[in-house]
């Protein structure tokens, strides 16, 4: 998940900001929370120090009013956070060399223009970092699976099958390349779409990559080979979706 920070010191102007950028994210469901608008520099790095796996989108006022300016502090973001995206956002054009200089590799460099044109070009911004969030269907056909601080998405045409562990609430997911280990409850991903099945009280099953039906074991196979037990009263269901393929 992509953390946003904004930084400027005049309070009406921060506030146009932060509540335009959650309304664009609670729009388009961008996979990103505000995490913190202010008008100090050191809080934003307090909370980069405290935080060692954020990554974020930075929005910043060059001419702070305090001590360290905006060019100064996105040089000490980057100390931390050498794939977040910056971006100035200042009434100086003048200054737009400095950040060359700085060397901080700034996505854009926004004019205080009018209300309008500063929101278009925030928006703008957001739409570069999420452009492949923003395409909906291919992001529907994706499960999003957090293990510890990595985030991962998988196809949905690439799992086979979804499994409890013996660990309390944990789950493996099955690929025909490996397994997935990762906190969350069996009955979640059932509703995926139609062609997953909770087919036992462990599994859940995307039916597409069943292969055959042992009735005689009551088990499944995948497409590569795996197999995987299904409870008598599903085996009618499974075989019905099978040949209907």
């Amino acid at each position: 998940m992509m953390k946003v920070f904004i930084c400027e010191d005049e309070a009406p102007l921060r506030e146009l900001y932060r509540i335009h950028i959650h309304k664009k994210i609670m729009i388009n469901e961008l996979d990103a929370i505000i995490a913190l608008s202010t008008d100090k520099p050191m809080y934003i790095l307090d909370y980069l120090k405290q935080n060692r796996d954020t990554t974020g989108i930075y929005f910043l006022d060059i001419d702070l009013g305090n001590e360290m300016d905006g060019l100064t502090l996105a040089k000490e973001i980057r100390k931390y956070d050498t794939l977040g995206k910056i971006i100035f956002i200042t009434t100086h054009d003048e200054m737009v060399p400095l950040t060359f200089k700085y060397k901080v590799e700034a996505l854009d460099f926004i004019v205080k223009d009018s209300v309008e044109s500063v929101q278009n070009a925030i928006t703008e911004c957001l739409d570069t970092v999420f452009a492949k969030q923003m395409i909906q269907p291919e992001k529907r056909q994706q499960y999003l699976i957090r293990a510890g601080k990595s985030e991962r998405y998988v196809n949905y045409k690439d799992i086979l099958f979804f499994e409890t562990s013996p660990k309390p609430h944990v789950l493996n997911v099955y690929t025909a390349t490996g397994r997935i280990s990762f906190y969350g409850a069996i009955k979640e991903t059932a509703d995926l779409g139609d062609n997953f099945e909770r087919v036992h009280k462990s599994y859940v099953v995307n039916l597409d990559n069943v292969r055959s039906i042992d009735k005689e074991e009551l088990e499944l196979t995948m497409i590569n080979g795996q197999r995987c037990a299904v409870s008598r009263k599903k085996l009618k269901l499974v075989r019905d979706y099978m040949n209907k393929k």
